[in-house]
């Protein structure tokens, strides 16, 4: 018997072969396929309609390439394409359907293991950090303040490093998902400002946010990724800077195509680390981990996040000059939803100066002031300028190089004084009052609260409001007060400190030990305000939540605070499904109540069923 020629024996084992293969030329078109190929990819293959379907396939590397991809029937197939000598191309199919579900079941498994150790590190760090930070409002010694000081320090960085890798976990388990909803792009920068904002002025640093000329107010996309970008970036910035400020910024880029930036005024980044800094577990330095603590997966994140929206990151800096982190986002721009369409309250020319140690916020303060028709300037602290503007602008920071008489004579001779000061320190609204300051605003500064303070204070509108300032002051020391507040947590070291801060800040506290419980109390009184913890036994926040707001009015109508360890988008997004309001991170401690408190402290009265 003769031997069959070597061209029949390949083409048998072409044809024969178990994985689907094809001889392709070299633009892509179909020379021949096996039998297990035409079996699954039915479908008429070009050189613009590749089998693997619309995927991006990576470049290839040595003459060839690996991808998975799925085939029309939904299954995996890896994929082996290469390049022979002739300039054609042979592509191999292999199914990986099992492995890849297995892959991504194991995956998961991991994520939701690690999640949960995360979330039982959490709980017992957060009130240790709690308690610290209520020792911390009684009488100490020096030395006791100096031990305590650095408990929290240790403490938080230690959150800080869970929250990274956890973070890092999720999105390396999986694709990220993206959603697309309007949302207002000042707000967002704000919120997270606002957020920063204790430690910021706890370090004697500034954070603001603003919008530059030409930057859209209304943006299509995910917003949730969009503010974990912004914190990251932020947070970073607060953590490595030691004296000035942290300005998040949103820019123009083009069309559909905005540039998010956290600009700070802290150490910088050397030109041969700024290749590197956005990769895994990098820092600076050494020092730097040793120092400020965290696994260097933060920047990893944020390119991981950007990449995934078909943005870009980059930073601009230089060692000992600051440092401007920026993403490149493919943001939709919008017009302004129903409702939200009034237009802005402007400043109508307003001079304005500003005496701040601070270049940060004096520069936030300017752009802010410029978006709506004022001018500002910085005033001297020699006081000769202070009464050439309409309004001086006066940081409580400043007062550390200034006297009463300093004080008082700005009030004799500026046409009116209007107090900058840190939304966590509302006991200064008092000892401003106290000097002759009766206006003020709130850091980090909000545009049109700004604003309408501005106006009211040079009498271009009347004070539309003279009922909330009141409670303001009033609320100063104790903003809950006189308010009925539901507090559901499961954990007695949690509930003993939120009771704690809440009491002290003047609320009546009922407890709950469930959110069937939570849900129960609901049921029998209208609260003022609900604090859900989102994982407890029996029913968690979330169904509590639902139950509750299915009552009727009053009783269903409180507004309901999350109270979490792992804020994650998921859980805002269910929360806020479920009717939830708003979410405050352990460790719960009162600086983390007074965006609540302004939001919130309108309460209804406390009726009984």
């Amino acid at each position: 018997m003769n031997a069959p020629a070597p061209h029949a024996r390949e083409l048998d084992l072409f044809d024969l072969a178990p994985d689907a293969m094809a001889h392709l030329d070299a633009e892509g078109g179909v020379i021949r396929a096996n039998a297990a190929f035409r079996a699954v990819f039915r479908h008429a293959i070009t050189p613009s309609r590749p089998p693997w379907g619309r995927i991006a396939a990576p470049p290839f590397r040595r003459g060839q390439r690996r991808f998975d991809a799925a085939a029309p029937d939904g299954r995996i197939y890896e994929w082996l394409d290469r390049r022979l000598p002739d300039g054609t191309r042979l592509i191999v199919a292999r199914e990986v359907t099992d492995r890849v579900t297995a892959a991504k079941e194991v995956s998961a498994a991991k994520t939701r293991l690690f999640a949960t150790l995360t979330h039982e590190l959490r709980t017992p760090l957060n009130g240790v950090l709690g308690m610290a930070g209520l020792i911390g409002q009684s009488r100490l010694d020096p030395e006791a303040c100096d031990h305590l000081r650095a408990l929290k320090q240790s403490g938080e960085h230690l959150l800080d490093l869970i929250t990274e890798i956890l973070d890092y976990s999720r999105l390396e388990s999986g694709r990220v998902e993206l959603d697309s909803v309007v949302f207002d792009a000042q707000e967002t920068l704000q919120s997270v400002a606002e957020l920063l904002s204790p430690k910021a002025h706890e370090k004697n640093l500034e954070i603001a946010a603003v919008l530059r000329p030409g930057a859209p107010r209304w943006l299509k996309g995910d917003v949730g990724r969009v503010r974990q970008i912004l914190f990251n970036l932020a947070g970073n910035a607060v953590k490595f800077t030691e004296q000035g400020g942290v300005l998040l910024e949103l820019a123009p880029r083009g069309r559909d195509l905005v540039r998010l930036s956290v600009r700070d005024t802290g150490p910088g980044v050397s030109m041969d680390k700024q290749s590197v800094i956005f990769e895994e577990f990098t820092q600076v330095d050494a020092s730097i981990s040793r120092r400020y603590g965290g696994a260097g997966l933060g920047l990893a994140i944020v390119r991981k996040l950007a990449h995934a929206m078909g943005g870009a990151v980059g930073v601009d800096s230089r060692a000992g000059e600051g440092a401007s982190f920026w993403v490149d986002a493919p943001l939709l721009t919008v017009p302004a939803p129903e409702g939200r369409r009034t237009p802005d309250k402007r400043l109508d020319g307003a001079r304005l100066r500003i005496l701040t140690p601070n270049v940060i916020l004096a520069e936030a303060i300017g752009a802010l002031a410029a978006a709506r028709g004022g001018t500002v300037a910085r005033a001297h602290p020699r006081m000769s300028d202070w009464a050439d503007c309409d309004a001086l602008l006066l940081d409580a920071a400043a007062l550390r190089s200034l006297d009463a008489d300093d004080v008082a004579f700005a009030v004799t001779e500026a046409r009116c004084v209007v107090a900058l000061i840190p939304q966590e320190d509302r006991e200064a609204i008092l000892r401003f009052r106290a000097m002759g300051v009766a206006h003020y605003a709130l850091k980090p500064v909000r545009a049109q609260t700004f604003v309408e303070r501005i106006r009211i204070a040079l009498g271009y509108d009347a004070d539309e409001h003279p009922d909330q300032r009141a409670q303001e002051e009033r609320q100063t020391m104790r903003p809950f007060e006189g308010m009925r507040v539901l507090l559901a947590e499961d954990n007695p070291v949690n509930a003993l400190l939120a009771r704690t801060v809440l009491t002290r800040a003047g609320a009546s506290v009922d407890l709950a030990a469930d959110g069937v419980e939570a849900a129960e109390s609901a049921a029998r009184t209208a609260y003022g305000l609900i604090f859900l913890d989102l994982r407890m036994p029996r029913a968690d926040g979330f169904a509590a939540a639902k139950r509750i707001r299915a009552l009727p009015a009053p009783f269903g109508s409180a507004p309901i605070i999350a109270l979490t360890a792992d804020s994650s988008d998921a859980d805002r997004a269910r929360a806020m499904a479920v009717g939830m309001d708003d979410f405050i991170e352990k460790p719960f401690d009162l600086s983390r109540l007074d965006a609540v408190a302004s939001r919130f402290t309108q309460a209804p009265k406390t009726d009984t069923a």
